[in-house]
């Protein structure tokens, strides 16, 4: 019985260290190894952040080929989770996408409120976060 104890600490002490393990692989640029992390984490732990990392992951080619589509499903559920910075860089992953184009405004203008990323992307598609016109070229 203790054993069973024991084993099922140590199981669970694992599982809540994914995420753990994950940023120490990724602050140290071991992408595939964070990559791997960051879906245990979400898988055991069901926390947001490892959609975060990978879907940022997937839209700057951190370690992985860039793939949008892949970016994009994290960063949503990210978002919903209520991650204010994956609004950000969901709202680059629609803009790179050339999708929903007035929902990305919108996240970069709500954003904004937060997280200076948000003005950074908002700047580089000249898109303005202070109201809701938008500057010419924001459709970029």
């Amino acid at each position: 019985m203790k054993l069973l104890l024991a084993l099922c600490c140590l199981v669970s002490f694992s599982f809540a260290d994914a995420f753990s393990e994950a940023m120490n692989a990724y602050k140290n640029n071991q992408f595939l190894q964070a990559k791997t992390l960051f879906e245990r984490s979400i898988q055991e732990e069901h926390g947001i952040q490892g959609n975060f990392y990978l879907g940022k992951m997937y839209l700057k080619g951190e370690g992985v080929d860039v793939h949008l589509p892949t970016a994009i499903t994290y960063l949503e559920q990210a978002v919903i989770k209520g991650n204010v910075k994956a609004q950000c860089y969901l709202a680059e992953a629609y803009l790179k996408s050339r999708i929903k184009h007035e929902s990305a405004v919108l996240l970069l203008q709500e954003g904004a409120k937060e997280s200076f990323t948000c003005k950074e992307v908002a700047a580089i598609y000249k898109i303005s976060v202070n109201d809701v016109k938008q500057s010419k070229g924001a459709s970029r």
